[in-house]
């Protein structure tokens, strides 16, 4: 009986002294993650702090306003604060790059800003923009951050070319170990800073991937393809996918892929010197191959849109949508949700992508998918605004080679996003700002 009673003691004691290191090396790991981790709220919202132009080219980088600092919640905004200034009208706008806007003099909440109350006096437009994100970090950035803003209103954007969630990720899905946004990972809700760490610096939620990674100097290499001699950028461009873009096409095809509409890939990215400057950009590369080669299948024709639209993408996006609607209206704060096309709308655009027809279809699936969730967010009478009208039929305002707006483009949505935030003030604040035409 001694020993049997000695054994239990020293298991019991192995078990506590267990648990007691693994506590103490968690711990030790949090502390440590500290000194590699942005503080809150940036870990909340931006994986990267502060923000790099890696994919532009030196030349690029010269542009002005790439040259102004993130604030230090990581956005693309001046510093802002917790504390609510008295006799300010509060909006929060939430988005993707769309709204972060790196590719234009203003973001899209600054130029609204400008429109509205340029001095700042009355009006603060800020920006929760996060370039590759969609409606579950949308959700997330609502709910943990924007909420503790106080805001007056809350805008959200929706790109119909990148936003759309797969048919079974209806809100509120389950959580993940990891994950970029805190309020849906198991980790940060005990470890914050090492679940950033681990999902944005070591990136562990892709870590079992495949596929060869763009090289660090891949601004620099492409900048020196389409700025060398016209003879031979094409060759030097065919010979830098084949080695580093999957998947493993011969010369023969990338050169075919690549050589379509006259060559107006290449000659579109030709330094220009101007505010809409295109780029040849590896991520735009890495997409324009997987689907010409047929590497990411999919749809090729009307009848596989319309079969493709049909498996779910639209009720698992509006559940997101939808429960940021709740969110909002528990806390009686207003929210308008904006359907962002892709760039189809704008015939330059449209005539431009025609010569790769597998991406055209993709760009046709996305307009089914943008008209679909319009439908829906009537018939769930869900405050939502399509932005198609404002921008179709008029060119110039998409850029062609990563799909953003154009200053054009940007300038026009501007203003109808000033019409409608304008709606949403009350008289008092209404009478102290620009009201828009």
């Amino acid at each position: 009986m001694t020993v049997r009673r000695r054994s239990k003691r020293h298991l019991a004691f192995g078990l506590v002294l267990g648990a007691l290191l693994t506590v103490a090396t968690l711990v030790g790991i949090e502390v440590m993650a500290s000194a590699f981790v942005p503080s809150w709220p940036a870990r909340a919202m931006v994986p990267r702090l502060p923000w790099e132009p890696r994919t532009l080219a030196e030349p690029f980088r010269q542009q002005p306003w790439l040259a102004d600092p993130d604030n230090s919640w990581g956005m693309r905004d001046r510093e802002r604060s917790f504390d609510k200034p008295p006799d300010v009208y509060r909006s929060v706008f939430i988005g993707d790059s769309f709204v972060e806007s790196r590719f234009t003099p203003k973001s899209l909440p600054a130029l609204v800003q400008q429109k509205l109350d340029p001095e700042e006096k009355h009006l603060e437009a800020i920006n929760f923009g996060v370039s590759a994100t969609g409606p579950r970090e949308y959700f997330y950035r609502l709910r943990d951050v924007a909420m503790r803003l106080r805001p007056d209103a809350l805008l959200v954007f929706v790109y119909s070319g990148n936003d759309f969630l797969l048919g079974g990720e209806d809100f509120p899905g389950p959580l993940r170990l990891v994950d970029a946004s805190p309020g849906g990972s198991l980790l940060a809700s005990v470890m914050p800073r090492t679940n950033w760490l681990l999902a944005n610096r070591i990136r562990l939620p892709s870590l079992l991937g495949s596929g060869t990674q763009a090289p660090p100097d891949e601004a620099e290499q492409l900048f020196a393809i389409v700025s060398g001699p016209r003879e031979q950028r094409q060759q030097r461009l065919v010979a830098y996918v084949r080695k580093w873009l999957p998947p493993k096409s011969s010369d023969e095809e990338v050169a075919e892929i690549l050589g379509r509409g006259n060559g107006a890939y290449l000659d579109i990215a030709e330094p220009a010197g101007t505010v809409d400057q295109e780029y040849l950009l590896d991520w735009m590369l890495r997409i324009l191959m997987n689907w010409e080669t047929g590497a990411i299948l999919g749809p090729r024709d009307e009848a596989e849109i319309r079969e493709m639209a049909g498996r779910g993408y639209i009720p698992a996006t509006l559940s997101w949508l939808t429960a940021m609607n709740r969110e909002a209206q528990a806390q009686g704060v207003p929210i308008l949700f904006f359907a962002i096309p892709v760039g189809s709308v704008d015939p330059d655009y449209a005539r431009f992508w025609q010569s790769w027809p597998l991406t055209d279809t993709w760009n046709r699936f996305c307009t089914e998918l943008h008209r679909q969730l319009v439908d829906a967010a009537v018939r769930e009478r869900l405050p939502l605004i399509d932005l198609g009208p404002d921008l179709a039929g008029i060119p110039g305002t998409y850029r062609k080679l990563d799909g953003h707006w154009t200053q054009r483009g940007e300038d026009i949505v501007a203003d109808r996003v000033a019409r409608e935030l304008a709606r949403l003030m009350d008289p008092a604040a209404s009478r102290r700002i620009r009201m828009p035409e």
